[in-house]
């Protein structure tokens, strides 16, 4: 499996950044995971968007899917004119119902919805959907195979299910939004030192931090390289083995 970032921002995006999204490869097949803004410019700098095989949305803040309606106008464009479009798997937690009007529309993406834990098997690796703490429906993603993990964080604050996903993971992509000093400090969010925590409780391997903040991010990857040593900031357009 391989993992290439196409954007790593939190809400405060960089000059020239993106925010959350992230391409996972394994046996030719191409996962996008999540669609943040600015992200979809980065992803057509790699391939072009029907060699997308299915879509994975963490959960539906505008950070990780702006960039989806992109996508989807890109492709009903095309399905405009003439062109055969067929539709993209897409995993998701349940939408509201403007989201799912939007998203339906001219069957662009095959939808398929999830609820509390699941496992799904997809090209042949197991991936784990588990909730973790955020304002809204999140999931963390966890992915096995050939005895290799990946785990995806998305956006959560310390909980019980960010420790189970990152568990002995061999790559923990892991959101770092804020430094531990005040007054940043949410519960739905983690700062670098948290980050480095749960890799030390997981025994996780490597650490990639993302959803960074506009500044101060070497503080930040100082913080968690206290606790964790193998950990480094994720790069846009670099990718990372697992």
């Amino acid at each position: 499996m391989k993992v290439t970032v196409l954007g790593n921002s939190s809400t405060t995006v960089t000059p020239g950044g993106a925010c959350s999204s992230y391409l996972l490869e394994s046996d030719g097949k191409k996962i996008l995971l999540d669609a943040g803004n600015g992200s979809l410019f980065n992803l057509k700098k790699i391939l072009s968007l029907e060699e997308v095989d299915i879509i994975v949305l963490t959960h539906h803040h505008f950070d990780h899917i702006s960039d989806l309606f992109l996508f989807r106008y890109e492709r009903e464009a095309l399905k405009y004119m003439g062109q055969e479009i067929k539709p993209i798997p897409l995993y998701t937690p349940k939408m509201e119902p403007w989201l799912l009007e939007k998203l339906e529309k001219n069957h662009l993406f095959e939808l398929y919805f999830v609820e509390s834990e699941k496992t799904v098997e997809i090209f042949g690796m197991k991936v784990s959907f588990i909730p973790v703490e955020h304002l809204i429906e999140t999931y963390a993603l966890r992915v096995e195979k050939d005895g290799k993990v990946f785990t995806y964080s998305a956006d959560t604050g310390m909980c019980e299910g960010i420790l189970k996903a990152a568990e002995d993971a061999d790559l923990f992509l892991c959101e770092a939004t804020y430094v531990s000093k005040e007054p940043y400090r949410m519960k739905h969010h983690l700062h670098g030192k948290e980050a480095g925590e749960i890799a030390k409780t997981s025994r996780v391997k490597k650490l990639l931090l993302t959803h960074l903040p506009e500044k101060e991010v070497d503080i930040l990857l100082s913080e968690a390289k206290e606790i964790h040593e193998d950990t480094e900031i994720s790069e846009i357009l670099k990718s990372y083995e697992v």
